[in-house]
This record gives structure tokens, C-alpha cells and sequence, in this order.
């Protein structure tokens, strides 16, 4: 006789917000979506941050624009101190808006615009934060986890190391990155800008986030950094962001020059675009005249793609465990033996610099 399960207990979320009106309406939403409950509700940071030692929440939803402007403040201390997933939910943001990046750069899993009866409807918020609820839901594993591989250090003896490449023999640099990866992405450009290679970057972002993206990292690199067109041609001194959305970016080979191509197609190891996608075609069109750097990040996309480009010559890295805010696809690629060097973040433009035989330029303190 088969005895009858018990329902999955339903994933508990607190909602912080200085509105009261946005507390209800959340809390409406939130307990009709199946499998959600609101467990509490916060008005400033302190009460928050109170909340979540107390109730212990599966996930958080955070106002940027709380009393003091302490919104941001919040994400940071609970990302360091007691990780979870955090939805960013304001009406002070959205795509174009510093606060949006400096979250993301934070670590939050998504950003959703308060309705405003207009531009941003009730009905598309209903539907968004039910779906970003969904994501962040089958993140907290993944969450979790990250807090015991923080304590990992990198394994003392990575993939064996080919020869270094000789100089001028690469043509490209692919970078692939997701949870963390907005200041991890910035840290190894800036350290890779003297090289003048192209280089092509697909951070997992939400669609219209990538373009301010671009722009943040041109100020802080020097390069012509731009979100990728179709048809673009990759020349020295320049990258290009894939943009958020529906399509991959992937990298052809054009009568000698490098061109992006961007294709609609279905989620690849669960994201649009994917990282397995663009190292994959970079892998074909490239081979060996190609460097791989698989980043920070939640789930597995880019380790495929970063086995691909090993296996077609091209030298691959990956970031350290304890480098990480989020150990997942680094450690995903490692397991498949894609990677030929495990590499701190804040060195890893050394070490691209030693792979093609080039010596990287000396920064001040």
C-alpha cells in the first residue's frame, strides 16, 4: 500500500519595503503563486536584516530606495554575511539606472520595476516577480552550496599546462560569467586592456541591463567596449557584451576578420545567451588562436563550451573557488577537465599575459 507524501513545504519569502501599500500587494501575489508563502514583512534595513536572522527566509525581495537609502547596504551585508537569493523589487532603477548595476554587481539574482499604470503594468509585474520567484527558488541550493565552497580553496595541482602560446598567435579572448560576474568581468578586463585583443563577453543579465553594462566597463577599462550587433567585426582594443534577451552570440570566422553573429534560439544550459554557445562557436572558428575565462557563477553554463575550446587547442582558465561569489560553473568546468589553469581573480590578467607570451604592464597601488 503506498502511504501518501506530504506536499513540499512551500518556499518562504520576505518581503522588504518601506510601502505599505507594496507590502500588501507583494504579499497578494506572492501567497496565490503555488508553492510561495510571505513569511514576514520589513520597512527599513535594520528590520530586515532583524527579519531574516529570526524568520530565516528561503528568499528576499528588497527595495532599493528604503529609509537612508540603505537598500544597497542590505543586499551587501546579507550577500556576505547570510547568503540567499535576493529579488530587487523598486521603482528607482531598471534598465540605464546606475543603482540596477551596482545590485547586480552585488550579487542579486534579478531586478523587477514596481507597476507604475503605464510603462510597467500590474499584469507584467504579477507575471515577473511569480517567474523571478521561480528562478531564485531553484538558486538556493546552488546558494547554499556556495557557502561551504567559499571555505575551498583552489586544488593545489589543476590541468596539466601545454606550452605557452607564442605572441601574436591569439586572436581572441571569450569571457563567461554570471552570478558576481559584473565586478569579476570589469577586474579581468582591465587587467587584460593593454593586451589590445578583441574580446567577446556573455554575462548572464536580464534584457536592456547590458548596454549601461558596456559603458561601466569602457569607463573602467579604456577599451571601445559596446553592447555586440549582428554583423559586428571585432577589431583590436575593442569587446563587445552580448545583449540580454532572446539571442545567443556567437563568434564567426569572415574572410579573415571575426564577426558577431546573433542568433534566436532556445535556452542553452538554461540561459539566452549562453556561455556554452559562444565558447562553443569560438572553439569552430578559432581553435587554438583563442583564450577561454569561465567566471563566476550559479549552475554549469560555459563548462561545455570551455571543454570544447581546450580540446580545439585554445588556452582556458577559470577562476578560483574562493574567488568566487558563486563557485558553480567554475567548478563544473574543473570537474570536466576544460580548464588548464586555476587562477585567482585579481590575477588572472597575469596569467592570460604569461599563456600568450606577452608581459602584462606593472599597475600602481
Amino acid at each position: 500500500m503506498n502511504m501518501p507524501t506530504s506536499p513540499a513545504a512551500p518556499i518562504k519569502v520576505l518581503v522588504v519595503d518601506d510601502s505599505i501599500l507594496m507590502q500588501k500587494l507583494m504579499t497578494q501575489i506572492i501567497d496565490s503563486a503555488p508553492g510561495f508563502k510571505v513569511i514576514g514583512v520589513a520597512g527599513s534595513a535594520e528590520e530586515g536584516w532583524d527579519a531574516i536572522q529570526a524568520l530565516r527566509p528561503d528568499v528576499l525581495t528588497l527595495d532599493l530606495e528604503l529609509p537612508g537609502r540603505h537598500g544597497l547596504k542590505l543586499l551587501a551585508r546579507v550577500l556576505k554575511q547570510d547568503p540567499l537569493p535576493v529579488l530587487i523589487v523598486s521603482a528607482f532603477g531598471g534598465p540605464g539606472a546606475d543603482n540596477t548595476i551596482q545590485a547586480l554587481e552585488l550579487g542579486a539574482i534579478d531586478f523587477i520595476e514596481k507597476p507604475d499604470g503605464t510603462t510597467h503594468t500590474l499584469e507584467g509585474f504579477m507575471k515577473h516577480l511569480v517567474a523571478a520567484l521561480q528562478r531564485a527558488s531553484a538558486s538556493r541550493k546552488m546558494i547554499a552550496a556556495a557557502r561551504q565552497m567559499a571555505q575551498i580553496t583552489a586544488p593545489a595541482r589543476p590541468a596539466p599546462l601545454r606550452e605557452p602560446a607564442r605572441a601574436g598567435k591569439t586572436s581572441l579572448i571569450a569571457i563567461g560569467a554570471s552570478t558576481g560576474g559584473v565586478p569579476a568581468v570589469q577586474t579581468v578586463m582591465r587587467d587584460l586592456a593593454h593586451l589590445r585583443l578583441p574580446i567577446v563577453v556573455v554575462q548572464h543579465m536580464p534584457p536592456g541591463y547590458t548596454a549601461k553594462f558596456a559603458a561601466r566597463l569602457a569607463t573602467a577599462t579604456g577599451l571601445d567596449v559596446r553592447e555586440a550587433a549582428d554583423g559586428d567585426r571585432l577589431r583590436p582594443g575593442m569587446a563587445v557584451v552580448a545583449p540580454g534577451g532572446l539571442r545567443h552570440l556567437e563568434v564567426e570566422e569572415r574572410r579573415g576578420e571575426l564577426v558577431c553573429v546573433l542568433k534566436e534560439g532556445p535556452l542553452v544550459s538554461g540561459h539566452s545567451p549562453s556561455v556554452d554557445v559562444m565558447f562553443h562557436s569560438v572553439a569552430r572558428s578559432l581553435g587554438a588562436h583563442a583564450v577561454g575565462i569561465l567566471l563566476t557563477g550559479m549552475g554549469r553554463d560555459g563548462a561545455d563550451g570551455l571543454l570544447a575550446m581546450r580540446k580545439a587547442g585554445a588556452e582556458t582558465l577559470i577562476q578560483s573557488g574562493e574567488t568566487c561569489v558563486v563557485n558553480g560553473m567554475p567548478k563544473a568546468a574543473f570537474e570536466l577537465g576544460a580548464a588548464d589553469r586555476v587562477v585567482p581573480l585579481d590575477q588572472i590578467g597575469a596569467a592570460v599575459s604569461q599563456l600568450i607570451g606577452e608581459r602584462p604592464n606593472l599597475r600602481s597601488a
